[in-house]
């Protein structure tokens, strides 16, 4: 059980303990164990849903009133205190990750779907075990813009030549069997390697994000390359750095914030750049990569 959990659940006992209120009601308890993302409505490969949900926003409806109660938002796993025992008519999970780069902050993802689990009954002092839950992409065909999985089904032409396609790895990928590698040499300072295709977003008050399986030796800088206005010259702003990381991280970088320096420029590029900062020879790893969109 997280620590703040455990808090939560510490105090209410306590004012169950010290309460001599005829009407106050011992807590009936919540448990979620985790949230995946699982489905197959945009693509038939499995590395599109690769995820890393962080946490839930927990909203229920009881019997008889008239408004939602919102419960809280909880790092899974978790196990909540709900003042209310008997029947519900639902209780909506909307799954939160960590925003990459300002990772305290975990909003509702709103690119994932909520879960609904209707009919609940909760009693006090039982514990209902949701378990394991599943959300899918809250986004057709159409918010998909690139995607890359590296896999010997795919055409895998998404990024420059730089880019390494390691096609059967699979003890190395973090899904399937292929995945890209960007080598940088120790007397490179840097390297990047370029989305070849041009991301196309014309109307600016779509949420832009890119989402990617990160493994790395080295520092990467996420850049993004467009126009101020038409007719200038090309820039390039960093979005955000990754750091390195022995382990495959699923990153959730919003590009709204580079886009909006542009402008909200329609057409723009995105790049990953190797920083050697500390001269090795390294690699950086890369799967599951796409850039995705909702208006």
């Amino acid at each position: 059980m997280k620590k703040g959990n455990a808090i939560v659940l510490i105090l209410v006992m306590m004012l169950a303990a010290c309460t001599n209120d005829a009407d106050f009601v011992a807590p009936a308890f919540l448990h979620v164990e985790d949230i995946n993302v699982v489905g197959n409505t945009i693509s038939t490969d499995t590395g599109f849903y690769t995820s890393d949900i962080s946490g839930a926003y927990v909203v229920a409806h009881f019997n008889g009133k008239m408004n939602e109660d919102t419960i809280g938002m909880f790092e899974l796993p978790f196990t909540v205190p709900v003042l209310y025992s008997g029947a519900t008519d639902y209780i909506d999970i909307y799954p939160a990750v960590r925003m990459s780069g300002i990772t305290a902050t975990q909003p509702y993802y709103s690119f994932y779907t909520s879960k609904r689990i209707s009919g609940v009954t909760l009693s006090s002092t039982d514990t209902t075990d949701l378990g394991h839950l599943s959300v899918d992409y809250a986004i057709g065909l159409d918010g998909v813009l690139v995607f890359e999985p590296f896999e010997p089904t795919e055409a895998s032409t998404m990024f420059d030549s730089v880019m390494t396609w390691e096609r059967y790895a699979p003890a190395e990928a973090r899904s399937g069997v292929g995945y890209g590698r960007l080598h940088v040499n120790a007397s490179q300072s840097t390297r990047a390697t370029f989305i070849e295709q041009d991301i196309i977003v014309t109307d600016p008050s779509s949420t832009v994000y890119i989402e990617f399986d990160i493994k790395s030796d080295i520092r990467v800088q996420i850049e993004m390359t467009s126009q101020q206005y038409e007719g200038a010259n090309s820039e390039t702003l960093s979005v955000m750095v990754c750091y390195p990381t022995s382990q495959w991280q699923h990153m959730y970088v919003n590009l709204g914030r580079t886009w909006r320096d542009f402008n909200h420029n329609p057409s723009f590029r995105v790049s990953f750049n190797a920083l050697n900062v500390d001269n090795i020879d390294g690699d950086v790893r890369l799967d599951n990569v796409k850039i995705i969109k909702r208006s």
